[in-house]
């Protein structure tokens, strides 16, 4: 076997492992956001509150998003407003310019919006990420009479993906105070809006806007070339060098 095939070969498959590796660990986005207007101010009380929210986004273009919040478990049970509309979970509320007033895109529950999740565990259901043309107002559903108007849901123009969203109401070993977990999964592979976006903005309120979490996150873009790839194709490049020598010699 050849000097080129007995050095040059190994290297540059380690450097492309090297570099696959490198980019299954960048992280774009991985933020916790608080409520903004602290603890225990949300309207009606503690089964309203909404304490935080995890956002993740990584290389393989997955994104999730987790809401502590104490209304899990009373989806669906109360009637409010002039419509006569029970409150129910609002949907994700995603902006790619980073502005917290102007949402492009969220993440509709195509099915169990309207469920009743009191002390039922978990519960995994289905949903799409969408871009929207526009937003319905907490006002707007209920028929008036609110008392903290907001965006909640996002109305479709296109499907972009679908993806899955849960209720988890028994996460008391998440040391969160036991408040229940309603999480958002879905992928942005494809979606340019997303790719070429250096900041998005996440809001997320029950139907009623009693409480509502949002706030802007930045993308922490990875560069072209990992590190260890480069390192790699410089000790490439210092193999070929020692192969010319060698033929030289």
């Amino acid at each position: 076997m050849s000097f080129i095939s007995n050095t040059i070969k190994p290297l540059a498959i380690a450097a492309l492992l090297s570099a696959s590796h490198s980019f299954a660990a960048d992280i774009l986005v991985e933020n916790t956001l608080i409520d903004n207007n602290g603890v225990n101010d949300a309207i009606g009380g503690w089964k309203y509150e909404v304490n935080h929210m995890d956002v993740t986004w990584i290389d393989d273009g997955n994104i999730s998003v987790d809401v502590y919040t104490n209304f899990g478990d009373y989806n669906n049970r109360y009637s409010y407003g002039g419509n006569g509309n029970n409150i129910v979970f609002g949907d994700l509320l995603i902006s790619t310019g980073g502005d917290t007033n102007v949402f492009d895109y969220a993440f509709k529950l195509t099915d169990g919006r309207f469920d009743d999740y009191y002390g039922s565990g978990y519960s995994e259901h289905n949903g799409n990420l969408v871009e929207i043309s526009s937003t319905t107002t907490a006002d707007q559903y209920h028929g008036g009479n609110v008392q903290h108007d907001g965006q909640v849901f996002g109305n479709q123009s296109s499907v972009e993906s679908s993806g899955t969203w849960s209720v988890d109401t028994h996460s008391a070993g998440q040391n969160y105070d036991n408040y229940d977990i309603i999480s958002f999964n879905f992928n942005v592979d494809g979606v340019a809006a997303f790719q070429s976006a250096s900041q998005l903005a996440f809001s997320w309120a029950m139907s009623c806007a009693n409480d509502v979490i949002h706030d802007v996150v930045s993308v922490n873009r990875p560069s072209t070339i990992p590190e260890p790839a480069t390192m790699m194709l410089f000790l490439l490049g210092l193999a070929v060098i020692a192969r010319n020598k060698a033929k030289l010699s």
